[in-house]
């Protein structure tokens, strides 16, 4: 009897240990690419899949890559099915991602912390699992014929409009325009279109609006909308041009390349009105006093005066300003040194515990690798950067857009 009990008891401790190395023989996340190639600006579709013996509780984390010139982010709603292993049914959670690249060639995306809770089966204490998914190396393509283009995309149709307010035309110095551009294009979120150039001609100055981005998911599909608004202010008279805005994709299904062009705009500006006639020479004698007893006031008063002025002058020229200026600038020299210490200056603008988004910190890392790592400082490009900083992610992140010394737009 001792013996068959000893049998049983054996039995079972195999029986056992067999189970728990069956469930250890299944990895708990993996990753499915049913199109591992895709073109630059194109839709790739990335599925984590979570594995569990028992039902899932709560929902899942993932703490996603950053990774330059490359947006991933998730989308829709986890789908939960079941498979069979080994003879053993385990449930899968399956949630999407979209990838969309601006950079051509093989593409790793490496392993991502994930956080997961789960039962043993459909009753019991929860178990916690925090795991990372293997790494996945995805093919992007270069459309033919677009290597002199900068950012692209890949739909098969962009829809661009503009609205002004008010109208172009005659004008005259301190006018106020503001120019509203509109994309919309299917199976391409809003995040990842183009953001619209902010150059213009001396004597006009932009100031670059709040991107909104908006996307309809419907069946797995996607209808992306960028929406921005930009303002310009006139400083000088003559005739002012801004140039032409073209727009460039890929249609993937007629392999060609595609544009639509929003034609220059020109601005006929008024000299100011002529100086008055001088006064006869009896009344001339009038500013001189004045003016004298200025000069005295302000000699009498010169610290309050001057204590004043450095006031004013902070007012007018605020160091994040004068930063941020001082960073576009570089961007468009491609000067990575200079663009390194304004973009230093500027972040000591910020709040403590300020953390720039995820496309704006790409672009500085990526420069900051140029400026302090192996590859060379000559060969960096500011254009990533400028864009990412005059976004709306950085807008966003900074809870409410700083106040702009000139008057109110829109009084």
């Amino acid at each position: 009897m001792n013996g068959a009990l000893a049998r049983l008891f054996a039995g079972m401790i195999l029986f056992l240990l067999l189970a728990h190395r069956a469930l250890a023989d299944v990895a708990p996340v993996t990753i499915r690419v049913p199109e591992p190639e895709a073109w630059i600006g194109q839709r790739l579709s990335l599925h984590v899949e979570l594995r569990a013996p028992g039902s899932f509780t709560g929902s899942a984390s993932f703490e996603l890559p950053q990774l330059p010139g490359i947006l991933l982010m998730k989308i829709g709603n986890p789908v939960v099915s079941s498979e069979t292993i080994d003879g053993k049914s385990w449930f899968v959670q399956s949630h999407e991602f979209a990838l969309f690249s601006q950079k051509a060639g093989p593409l790793e995306v490496p392993p991502f912390p994930v956080r997961f809770e789960r039962q043993e089966s459909f009753t019991g204490p929860s178990v916690a699992v925090e795991t990372r998914t293997p790494p996945t190396t995805v093919q992007i393509q270069r459309p033919p014929g677009s290597e002199a283009i900068g950012f692209l995309i890949t739909t098969e149709s962009l829809e661009l409009t503009e609205s002004w307010e008010p109208a172009p035309g005659p004008s005259q110095v301190g006018a106020i325009f503001k120019r509203t551009i509109t994309q919309r294009a299917p199976n391409i979120t809003g995040m990842a279109l183009a953001p619209a150039p902010g150059a213009t001609p001396d004597g006009l100055r932009v100031y670059p609006g709040e991107a909104a981005t908006k996307d309809q998911l419907e069946r797995g599909d996607f209808l992306g909308e960028r929406r921005e608004t930009i303002t310009y202010l006139v400083q000088q008279p003559g005739t002012l041009t801004l140039p032409a805005i073209t727009y460039a994709w890929w249609n993937p299904t007629t392999r060609t390349l595609e544009s639509q062009t929003l034609p220059a705009v020109s601005f006929d500006v008024a000299a100011p009105p002529a100086a008055a006639t001088s006064t006869p020479a009896s009344r001339n004698l009038w500013p001189w006093l004045a003016t004298a007893a200025w000069i005295a006031i302000g000699v009498w008063q010169r610290k309050r005066l001057t204590a004043r002025f450095h006031r004013l002058w902070k007012a007018l020229h605020p160091p994040d300003r004068t930063a941020a200026r001082k960073l576009l600038r570089a961007c468009r020299r491609n000067d990575a040194p200079a663009a390194s210490a304004a973009w230093t200056a500027w972040r000591d603008t910020r709040p403590a515990g300020y953390q720039p988004p995820p496309d704006l910190q790409s672009a500085v890392l990526d420069m900051q690798r140029h400026r302090f790592g192996p590859a060379p400082a000559s060969a960096w490009q500011g254009d990533d950067l400028a864009r990412a900083f005059q976004q709306q992610s950085l807008a966003s992140s900074l809870g409410q857009r700083e106040a702009s010394p000139l008057p109110p737009l829109n009084p």
